[in-house]
C-alpha cells in the first residue's frame, strides 16, 4: 500500500488488486462463521500470505524513498500513512461516544493498544520504512541491513507493536526483488517452479491456529534470558511461509497478466490495484466493524459461496468510495494520506 512510483508497473497494480481482493476475502470468512474461521480452509489459506505480500510490495518500492532526506521521509509516511491511521481511530471514539454502541470491541479499544490495532498496517509499514532506512544508511549493505535488524526486532518485544517483527522481513524481502528485478526476470520460471514447490509443500502443514493471531512472537525471553524454541520455530514457519507465497504470487503475476492483459476488465482491476490503502482503510468500517456489527453467521460449506459474493461487493463499494474521497482534497487528506499537489 505503499505510495506509487512516477511510472507504473501494471502487473504489480494487478497483483496489488489481487493483494486487496485477499484481504477482504479472509475479511468476509472471519465476519460470517462466528469464531470458527480459525480451520477455515479459505481463512487459513488467504492468512498464509495476504499481508506479507503486501509488505512484500511495500518493499518493493521502498528504493525511491532512499533518495529523500530522513526529515523528508518521515514527512512524507506521516501523511501517507499516519493521518488515516489517526482519522480511523477518531471516527470509532466518535460513532461510539455518539452512539454509546460499540459494533467490534475486539477492534474499537480506545486505548493506546486501541489506537494501533485500528488500520494496524499503515503504521506496521510507517515502521519498517523507518527501520529500512536507517539500516540502509548506517550499513549500507542491503543484505547486512535486512539481517541485522530482522534479528533485533524479533528478539525484542516492543515490536510486536504491529507486528513488525513479522512483517520487516517481507518488507526486505521485496526490496532485494527490486535489486535484483534483472536476475529474477531472466530466472522467472525456475524460481517460480521453486516458489511454488515450496510453497504447496509448507501448505501441507498450515494451519490458522499458527497465524500471529493465536501464536504471538515470543521468540526470547529476556527475564530469563532464554530462546523459546517452539515459538521461534513457529516464527519461522511463519515468516518462510509468508515469503513463499509472496514470491510465488509475485513470479506468477506477469504471467498471468500477460494472459489477461487486453481483458476489459483489466484497467479496472489495475486502478483498484491504485486504490489499496483507501480501500483497506474503508473496509475497516464497512466491513470488520459493520458486518461485525450485524452479527449473522453461517457454516464453513456456505462460507465458500457467501464469502466471495461479499468480497465482490465490498471491494466494488470500497473502490467507488475511494473515487468520491478524491474529488475533495479534505478527505482525500484525511482517509487517503494523499496532498494536493
Amino acid at each position: 500500500m505503499s505510495a506509487s512510483t512516477k511510472v507504473r508497473i501494471p502487473y504489480l497494480d494487478f497483483l496489488k488488486c489481487f493483494a486487496i481482493a485477499s484481504v477482504l476475502l479472509g475479511h468476509s470468512v472471519e465476519q460470517i462463521t462466528g469464531n470458527d474461521f480459525w480451520d477455515n480452509p479459505i481463512w487459513s489459506f488467504i492468512y498464509s500470505y495476504h499481508m506479507p505480500l503486501f509488505m512484500f510490495l511495500c518493499g518493493y518500492f521502498f528504493s525511491s524513498s532512499l533518495k529523500l532526506s530522513f526529515i523528508d521521509l518521515v514527512k512524507k509516511k506521516f501523511i501517507q500513512l499516519w493521518i488515516p491511521s489517526l482519522t480511523a481511530f477518531a471516527l470509532m471514539f466518535l460513532f461510539v461516544w455518539l452512539t454509546k454502541y460499540n459494533p467490534c470491541p475486539e477492534l474499537m479499544d480506545f486505548s493506546w493498544f486501541g489506537f494501533f490495532n485500528a488500520v494496524w498496517f499503515l503504521k506496521s509499514v510507517f515502521f519498517c520504512y523507518i527501520i529500512g532506512y536507517l539500516f540502509i544508511k548506517i550499513f549500507h549493505n542491503p543484505w547486512v541491513a535486512a539481517i541485522l535488524s530482522s534479528v533485533i526486532v524479533l528478539l525484542f518485544p516492543i515490536f510486536n507493536t504491529d507486528n513488525i517483527d513479522y512483517m520487516l522481513p517481507m518488507f526486505w524481502l521485496g526490496y532485494l526483488c527490486k535489486l535484483y528485478q534483472a536476475t529474477i526476470d531472466k530466472n522467472r520460471k525456475v524460481l517460480l517452479i521453486g516458489s511454488t514447490v515450496l510453497f504447496a509443500l509448507l501448505l501441507l502443514k498450515w494451519s490458522g491456529r499458527l497465524t500471529v493471531y493465536m501464536v504471538p512472537i515470543h521468540v526470547f525471553d529476556w527475564a530469563s534470558m532464554s530462546f523459546d524454541w517452539n515459538n521461534l520455530g513457529i516464527t519461522l514457519y511463519r515468516m518462510v511461509i509468508g515469503m513463499a507465497g509472496s514470491m510465488f504470487f509475485f513470479l506468477l503475476t506477469p504471467i498471468v497478466y500477460k494472459g489477461i492483459e487486453s481483458w476489459k476488465i483489466t484497467p479496472v482491476l489495475n486502478n483498484i490495484g491504485k486504490c489499496t490503502l483507501g480501500i483497506y482503510w474503508l473496509q475497516t468500517f464497512l466491513l470488520e466493524c459493520t458486518w461485525h456489527g450485524i452479527g449473522l453467521y453461517v457454516n464453513t460449506a456456505a462460507s465458500f459461496i457467501i464469502a466471495p459474493i461479499i468480497m465482490i461487493i465490498e471491494l466494488t463499494l470500497c473502490y467507488q468510495l475511494v473515487l468520491l474521497l478524491k474529488k475533495n482534497k479534505v478527505t482525500k487528506l484525511l482517509v487517503l494520506g494523499e496532498k494536493e499537489r
